[in-house]
């Protein structure tokens, strides 16, 4: 007969305080951005801007955008990687979990994307290109590789005319993101709105480059996914990664002799690693110091992390103010595990300022911490003064 697992109870303190500690949003930080990055499995990063403020805040001495830019770009400093990583979304990461993500993606569904997908062929001559650049390529500099053919078969994809491109243009992009897929290229620097690409071997030279079994891969970021945001539940993995549930119970499965099963008040089927148990019994602390209040910015990996968006605000009709229409996600203020808040910001050269739309759970007691919080944006942005105003309580 099978051993029985071993079964807690916590409270949603416990779970929440856990979590923040081990995603770097209370404690010292980590060490570095890419330390950061690695903890929370990328930061994710349809705009440039707000994955690096996530970076930052989760960092020691929180560095400033442009010193994070310079990791993402600069050959003297280059830390972090920009490409696409689960749920088929950009994220930052550190490169060596690039391969890892690239192998795990193999046992993620394909991307709601249909049609028009190059193939080998076509994908080869574009890789080509990328290989014999001694820099970064923009999207107009592959026109001319780009097999006719290939133009040819997206000319009447919806693709084209809603996005407003050519069919040349199209196509690059389906080259561009295919190839990012598996791993030969990344983002680069931009001039003006133009996004250029480089080959992994330019930036990356010492990159170790071995894949491993999709499977292996997959279980692994799931083990590394519960050691920052479990306990969690197989539908939690699954959103997170993007894959089937179906998919994510197997990962389970394969760490079954190191899990525990965790009940949380009304939640249950949730899991953790046993290693973990002394960190998520802990008593929470109960001044800010230990566990203070966050400014997070749009599409922050914290709002992303599990299904059960409960967890961060219980109030169904106030989730629709944070998670939108479109995919889009409100910065937001985090204090003790609970979104209390809405925030957005306008920069100057010389002031930054930040307003606060307060929903059912604010208290004014929070807005020192904001306060701190915007001072430190301020100081990301490398702008000189910073006011915050709160606004009106949202409506539900």
């Amino acid at each position: 007969m099978a051993e029985a697992r071993l079964r807690v109870s916590l409270t949603e303190e416990q779970v929440s305080c856990f979590r923040d500690r081990r995603a770097h949003l209370a404690g010292p930080g980590a060490a570095s951005a890419a330390e950061a990055a690695r903890a929370i499995l990328g930061a994710q990063a349809q705009q440039e801007g707000p994955a690096l403020f996530a970076l930052s805040l989760r960092t020691k001495g929180r560095p400033t955008a442009s010193a994070l830019r310079a990791q993402l770009l600069d050959a003297s400093g280059r830390r972090l990687v920009r490409t696409w990583g689960q749920r088929d979304t950009l994220h930052v990461f550190d490169p060596a979990d690039w391969r890892i993500v690239v192998s795990a993606r193999r046992e993620w569904p394909q991307s709601g994307r249909r049609g028009a997908l190059p193939s080998e062929p076509d994908l080869a001559a574009i890789r080509s290109l990328f290989e014999q650049a001694s820099g970064p390529l923009f999207r107009s500099e592959l026109f001319a590789a780009i097999p006719q053919q290939f133009v040819d078969e997206v000319a009447d994809h919806p693709g084209v005319a809603a996005s407003g491109s050519s069919a040349v243009r199209f196509a690059a992009a389906r080259l561009v993101w295919r190839l990012a897929l598996a791993g030969d290229i990344c983002f680069a620097e931009k001039r003006g709105s133009k996004q250029s690409y480089v080959h992994r071997r330019l930036w990356f030279p010492d990159l170790e480059w071995l894949l491993e079994a999709p499977e292996v891969s997959a279980t692994g970021l799931a083990r590394r996914y519960l050691a920052v945001h479990g306990p969690a539940s197989a539908a939690d993995l699954a959103h997170f990664f993007g894959s089937g549930t179906n998919a994510a119970r197997s990962w389970l499965e394969h760490l079954s002799p190191e899990l525990v099963e965790i009940d949380c008040e009304a939640r249950q089927g949730l899991f953790a690693l046993r290693e973990d148990l002394d960190a998520l019994t802990e008593t929470p602390p109960g001044g800010v110091s230990g566990w203070p209040v966050r400014l997070l910015p749009k599409w922050d990996t914290h709002l992303m992390r599990h299904a059960d968006k409960s967890w961060l605000l219980p109030d169904e009709d106030e989730r629709r103010l944070v998670w939108r229409k479109a995919a889009d996600i409100s910065a937001t203020v985090v204090a003790r595990g609970r979104i209390v808040a809405i925030w957005t910001y306008r920069a100057t050269k010389k002031r930054v300022l930040v307003t606060v739309t307060p929903l059912g759970a604010w208290r004014k007691t929070h807005l020192p911490g904001v306060k701190r919080e915007a001072t430190a944006l301020a100081d990301f942005l490398e702008v000189p003064a910073v006011e915050v105003v709160a606004a009106e309580r949202s409506p539900a």
